[in-house]
């Protein structure tokens, strides 16, 4: 009988410490999950903010593209300059196949360091094709600012797209491109 009592104080030895191994083991287990879960927000959180930065940091790169083709060391705009905007201008109405009627440069003003160059742009598209010439402006790499926008519609004049009907408009744009001369 002792032997049987032996034998069930070592079984009841091994129960509870494998009962108490299982507790601490668990213990931990749950420690370190909520650690590896408290880690993977603060990686989460650090991963949006390094995004930002990221999508904040090509914009800023935008911005400075803009200035620095805006930056000139000329005291005066040239003819070539003026040409190649209506060039460009141009380009952008070709790529979206609108009619140009017109690009007209008209005198610059110079006041301080600033240059300002108008120019008076004649197109002839649908609403849409308007939008995505709009957006080129936008996006165009000089400073630049769109002082009127006419909109007319041509009643009598329309494009057939996809099988539906897009009125045409008559659009007179009047904007300036801006240079700043660069300090000496």
């Amino acid at each position: 009988m002792n032997l049987k009592i032996k034998y069930a104080a070592l079984l009841a030895a091994i129960i509870f410490i494998t009962a108490i191994f299982f507790v601490i083991a668990s213990s931990m287990i749950t420690k370190n999950v909520n650690l590896i879960r408290r880690e993977d927000s603060r990686i989460k959180k650090l991963q949006d903010e390094l995004n930002s930065a990221q999508v904040l940091n090509q914009d800023l790169k935008d911005v400075a593209s803009v200035i620095t083709n805006s930056l000139t060391e000329n005291r005066e705009l040239s003819n070539n300059e003026a040409n190649e905007f209506i060039r460009e201008f141009a380009e952008f109405a070709k790529n979206h196949e609108i009619a140009v009627h017109g690009i007209t440069p008209r005198p610059y003003f110079a006041e301080n360091r600033v240059l300002e160059q108008q120019f008076a742009i004649d197109l002839e598209c649908t609403y849409v094709q308007l939008g995505q010439y709009l957006a080129n402006l936008e996006r165009y790499e000089y400073i630049i600012k769109v002082n009127s926008l006419d909109l007319r519609p041509q009643t009598d004049k329309y494009r057939i797209v996809n099988g539906i009907r897009q009125n045409l408009y008559k659009v007179m744009i009047d904007l300036s491109v801006f240079k700043i001369v660069k300090e000496a």
